[in-house]
């Protein structure tokens, strides 16, 4: 049984659903007319003042709880102090209208407490966004239908990570909807196995661009561009500098002042680009096949490390949603491939090179040729007890690449890259960053004399912006040599 103490609109509502589960309610209330209308057969009413009604009369034995809904807040803290006293075992539930009274009722003996104020402000910033979903999908749509003579140009970061190809791949299944030609590009490399795999399975038509010129030309023969998941030309995309894209699709931490185009869509919040094109392709009524589902959901996962970082509400919603979509079997070969032999050799690079100063560890892996094996260095290392920051990087082609993690809540790693290296060498979220730098910034260095060079600049620089006093760290260090040579000899 259920007793409600107090009838109104709430109080209805409630009512007319719980009666659907066959349990026995019991309402009182002090207004008859209001109960009048009450007549299911498991419902029983009585006309009563809550205040001077004897509650040691309720049929109480059988009682799941107590439901209080008076509209004074302290009816209901008396109610409760009531109930408690003479049925401490019995669970209840008040109704409050703020934190204040919340509190109150809760430190008087309530088990539970419904905020009305937050339910209706929940409801309305929920419907808000809504709101906003449906104008931001229809701006973009709006954006889309115009490059109907020569198509839109879709470009993702450079070095596409499972987030950015679904997300491209995404937007490009929104562009087909409307008729509209499109391609998907990129610049650097698609070089983790998984990400290879998930192109070949998809059967992904991404062209590899490897100059800005390349870039220029495919602007010059689309009518509209897009960037995804980057939203500054040339800051880890191939776009030249001076490139205005017409769509900006991203969820990383940025300088809004300096990104331009006409449909601009970046929410740090969110822990995958892939959960921004979900929510849109929901809106317009585009069901994705299975490999697009399966994409989106991988991005989405991937991107917020399985649901355990940066990870939302939005974020489970989209997975939720895609969940029944998605091919079990490409998933399961998408996710379990060997690691390589280069993966596992970076893997003991970062292990053996690693160089700890307090919370903060960096290791530097020197030449690779699998960027994509540098995040998985960082997830590992931040394992190591005693450290909540770490950055692992090494040397690419003609480029620095870098990968950072953190748990420390006090560090923001997008920020503290860019601190370290530059705004546009560096980005990403609170707790995952990444970034590229150009080799140019070093000079003309010898191959021999380079990785020493590299090393000693990015260790500086890093703890520097750290705030680590290298020197403070270096004397122990040198005392443990010191004893560790004594031993030896």
């Amino acid at each position: 049984m259920y007793i409600i103490l107090g009838y109104d609109d709430i109080g209805n509502a409630l009512v007319r659903n719980l009666s659907k589960s066959g349990e026995e309610i019991f309402v009182i209330d002090t207004d008859e007319s209001a109960l009048f209308g009450l007549k299911e057969s498991n419902l029983h009413t009585h006309v009563a003042d809550i205040r001077t009604f004897d509650l040691g009369a309720l049929p109480e034995k059988h009682t799941i709880a107590f439901v209080l809904l008076q509209k004074n807040f302290k009816d209901n803290l008396t109610l409760v102090r009531r109930i408690k006293k003479l049925f401490p075992d019995k669970f209840i539930v008040s109704r409050a209208t703020d934190e204040k009274e919340a509190s109150a009722l809760i430190e008087n003996g309530a088990d539970r407490v419904v905020q009305t104020t937050r339910i209706i402000t929940n409801t309305f910033l929920s419907e808000l966004e809504a709101a906003k979903i449906k104008r931001s999908a229809s701006h973009l749509v709006s954006v889309i239908k115009t490059a109907t003579r020569k198509g839109l140009a879709i470009f993702l970061q450079d070095n596409p990570d499972p987030d950015a190809i679904a997300s491209g791949l995404a937007l490009k299944r929104i562009a087909e909807k409307y008729d509209i030609q499109s391609g998907i590009y990129y610049g650097g490399n698609i070089g983790y196995r998984q990400n290879k795999t998930l192109v070949n399975l998809l059967k992904a038509d991404l062209i590899r661009l490897k100059t800005t010129d390349e870039a220029q030309k495919i602007i010059n023969a689309a009518d509209k561009t897009a960037l995804i998941e980057a939203s500054i030309p040339s800051k880890n995309n191939i776009l030249p500098a001076h490139a205005i894209p017409n769509i900006i699709i991203d969820h990383h931490q940025t300088d809004l002042h300096l990104v331009k185009g006409e449909f601009i869509e970046i929410v740090p919040k969110i822990g995958a680009t892939s959960t921004i094109m979900t929510r849109y392709m929901r809106q317009l009524g585009i069901v994705p096949d299975s490999s697009l589902a399966t994409a989106l959901r991988y991005g989405i996962r991937v991107d917020t490390g399985g649901f355990t970082r940066n990870t939302t509400t939005e974020d489970l919603e989209a997975a939720a949603y895609l969940s029944p979509l998605v091919d079990v079997g490409l998933l399961k070969q998408i996710e379990n491939l060997p690691m390589s032999a280069e993966t596992i050799d970076i893997l003991g690079k970062a292990i053996r090179n690693r160089e700890v100063r307090g919370p903060y560890l960096i290791s530097f892996v020197e030449y690779i040729t699998d960027r994509d094996a540098l995040p998985q260095a960082a997830e590992l290392m931040i394992q190591l007890e005693g450290v909540s920051t770490v950055l692992v990087f090494g040397i690419d082609k003609n480029k620095v690449q870098l990968s950072a993690r953190s748990i420390d809540s006090s560090v923001n790693l997008a920020l503290l890259l860019q601190k370290a290296f530059g705004f546009m060498n560096a980005g990403g979220h609170a707790n995952m960053a990444a970034g590229s730098i150009d080799l140019g910034t070093f000079g003309n260095i010898n191959n021999k004399a380079l990785s020493s060079v590299i090393f000693d600049t990015i260790r500086k620089k890093f703890f520097t912006a750290a705030g680590v006093d290298i020197e403070k760290w270096e004397v122990p260090k040198k005392l443990e040599l010191m004893i560790n040579n004594g031993t030896r000899n």
